[in-house]
């Protein structure tokens, strides 16, 4: 059986404290997407629901879910603090099936590129496919060689707790064969102290977008358009550092 090794616990109240809340002009960006749904949204990979969330708030029929059971805890005590009741599930992509066609799947935050291997990535993509309705769109960003970190240097970042403990994570990023290797170090500390800490390495693919298109195309997909992040009227150019990419059969 498939096991997750990355977004344990620590990573996962990381994540939440530096990203509690989606970027406005993010939000923005897919909120119109879904809008323009008026059906059945589907948002793989959620994570702890930063835009899950609010979007079910407002009202929109947005299904999600993720592999990491810790995102998933996390995003459970928000929807208890919440009251919401949403369709979510623990599952990886690649085993998605699901009797519903959806009218939009959408993946924000370049969590499409944690999907390393080129069989899953096209496994992934044509299982979007399969449950996206005759006229849907599959929104996803894909990362540039822009995105990739200086490499060789240790970098840091302490976040505070509530209860008054802090999380020290230091990281160390490499790049070989398109893919950024980020080596992860989370310590929990109280005062003095390491309490507990978890390694983790955060692997993501970095595509060219005449790449990418080439995969999509083989996958079924006819219509491909390439937008600037998170601008619909613009086109990328070659500083961005991911590039969202809507697709439709």
């Amino acid at each position: 059986m498939k096991k997750l090794d990355t977004y344990l616990s620590l990573c996962s109240e990381v994540y939440d404290l530096s990203k509690p809340t989606p970027p406005e002009n993010e939000y923005a960006f897919y909120r119109g997407y879904v809008e323009n749904a008026k059906g059945p949204v589907l948002e793989p990979m959620c994570g702890t629901g930063r835009f899950l969330l609010p979007l079910i708030e407002e009202g929109f029929d947005v299904q999600g879910f993720d592999a990491s059971e810790h995102m998933l805890n996390t995003l459970d005590s928000k929807v208890k603090a919440k009251k919401l009741n949403p369709t979510v599930w623990k599952g990886f992509v690649e085993e998605l099936k699901r009797p519903e066609k959806y009218n939009l799947i959408f993946i924000p935050a370049g969590s499409f590129c944690l999907i390393i291997e080129p069989d899953a990535i096209k496994l992934a993509l044509k299982t979007f496919y399969d449950h996206l309705s005759n006229d849907g769109v599959l929104l996803f960003e894909g990362e540039t060689i822009k995105s990739v970190p200086q490499l060789g240097v240790w970098r840091g970042s302490i976040w505070n707790k509530s209860d008054g403990n802090k999380i020290i994570l230091s990281t160390l990023a490499s790049y070989k064969n398109n893919v950024c290797n980020t080596l992860c170090k989370y310590e929990l500390a109280d005062n003095n102290s390491i309490l507990h800490t978890e390694i983790e390495e955060i692997k993501v693919r970095i595509y060219a977008p005449n790449e990418l298109i080439e995969i999509l195309k083989s996958c079924g997909f006819k219509h491909i358009r390439l937008i600037k992040a998170f601008d619909s009227d613009a086109m990328p150019d070659e500083n961005d550092e991911s590039i969202v990419y809507e697709c439709r059969k």
